[in-house]
């Protein structure tokens, strides 16, 4: 993985509230993420991205003890990345995603994948 840090960190940076999505789940997530998860936190923010700025997040019905799956985090990183890539943190894989949306960017640049992670459901005790 090659990545453009100060690109990345620029991209970030320059995005506004409205490229958040405002559901609860997504809300949820951007609250907690930081804190459940310090390390993949700590990891992404050396390659310029905000964990509290998803770019899609991919997530199934909260359990019976009120967390949810997030089983698809997904972030914009300026740079380039092997289409095999694999890492760990803390269990944690990731991945290049193989899908998601468009990002109507021209740069070179690839969507990380991580996840399955567990946080406590919008609606969760």
């Amino acid at each position: 993985m090659k990545v453009n840090v100060l690109k990345t960190r620029a991209f970030y940076q320059s995005l506004s509230e409205d490229y958040l999505c405002g559901c609860a789940y997504c809300q949820s997530y951007r609250m907690q993420v930081k804190s459940a998860y310090p390390r993949i936190a700590a990891h992404l923010e050396t390659l310029g991205v905000d964990v509290e700025m998803p770019f899609e997040l991919i997530f199934f019905d909260s359990d019976e003890n009120g967390m949810l799956d997030y089983i698809g985090c997904q972030y914009i990183v300026f740079g380039s990345c092997d289409d095999a890539f694999y890492a760990e943190i803390d269990r944690v894989p990731f991945c290049k995603a193989e899908f998601h949306p468009s990002t109507e960017i021209s740069d070179e640049h690839f969507v990380l994948d991580f996840g399955p992670i567990k946080l406590k459901s919008p609606g969760g005790t």
